[in-house]
């Protein structure tokens, strides 16, 4: 059983504003315990493709970068990686800064540097096993992530076509990849449900169990300093990488921390399903995820859930 902290959004006055609220997400959930002074820290987080009018805001970025830098004394890496399709046909390096700082993705408002993970060409990694019970042997991971001696990761919670949620578990798997490690993960299966293709049921369940063994090599190079923040803030039925977005499927519901994707994501899972009665689960079983990263030990569904106001 893992712990997982809540701060809802309950309660909010001048002197609870969500900054403040972020703050104490970060101390009741010891983020920073295993952080050091002098250790480099990157920030895993997604940036929104150009059309996509949700997403993460820097200004929450900025929170959790002060909270790294005021245990290390050094300013963290925030980083993204390219998309899995060049939606717009452009360079890829060029596109994702552009879009990036269309954003607001600076390094002064975020409060650490923005990278591309994998380098300008998205190809930069190194390989890392996934460990001997895997199909896929190894993953390519980007190297602001594998060269990094810890990752948060910083997840704006959306649904997710072939995944079911994008979290915890994406973020800090799939998402860390190469580009060319991802376009090997997708197997010419599309990201998205919009251009006439809509994959089988056997290409999704073939996504799945592959984006869930990448998070064991991610885990594997950062030697498990990892620690993992769900916002669910906005929660849009596309992902990110999407080119266009639908209203939120929900009222905003704060932000959950801990060290377990499994754990943080089930908890995620039980606060959709909860306060969105419209919710289907999307086209894949979110629940299958949860039980296969668990039986591939992972994490636990199983949570300790402290909720603050």
């Amino acid at each position: 059983m893992s712990n997982v902290v809540w701060v809802d959004l309950e309660g909010m006055s001048f002197d609870n504003s969500v900054e403040q609220k972020l703050i104490r997400l970060l101390a009741k959930s010891d983020a920073t315990g295993t952080l050091e002074e002098g250790m480099k820290v990157t920030l895993k987080v997604n940036t929104a493709e150009a059309g996509y009018e949700y997403g993460l805001r820097p200004s929450v970025v900025k929170i959790m970068a002060q909270g790294v830098y005021n245990k290390t004394k050094k300013i963290p890496v925030v980083c993204d990686g390219h998309k899995p399709v060049d939606y717009w046909k452009q360079s890829k390096g060029n596109t994702l800064l552009k879009v990036a700082s269309a954003r607001g993705y600076t390094s002064d408002t975020l409060g650490g540097k923005f990278v591309i993970n994998g380098g300008y060409s998205g190809d930069e990694s190194d390989l890392f096993s996934c460990g001997t019970r895997s199909t896929l042997g190894g993953v390519e991971i980007g190297t602001a992530i594998c060269r990094s001696d810890a990752m948060w990761v910083v997840s704006h919670v959306t649904l997710h076509p072939l995944f079911g949620i994008s979290g915890a578990l994406l973020n800090s798997g799939f998402e860390c990849l190469s580009g060319r490690a991802k376009t090997r993960i997708l197997n010419g299966t599309s990201p998205y449900l919009f251009n006439g293709h809509s994959p089988s049921p056997k290409e999704i369940e073939a996504f799945m169990e592959n984006a869930i063994e990448c998070h064991i090599g991610v885990n594997n190079a950062l030697e498990g300093r990892i620690f993992y923040i769900n916002l669910l803030w906005d929660v849009t039925p596309q992902p990110e990488y999407y080119p266009y977005s639908d209203k939120p499927i929900m009222e905003n519901m704060g932000f959950l921390a801990s060290s377990d994707p499994v754990a943080i994501d089930s908890a995620t899972l039980s606060i959709i399903e909860t306060n969105n009665k419209y919710f289907d689960g999307t086209r894949t079983d979110f629940n299958h995820v949860i039980k296969r990263a668990e039986n591939l030990g992972i994490g636990s569904s199983k949570q300790r859930l402290l909720r603050l106001s």
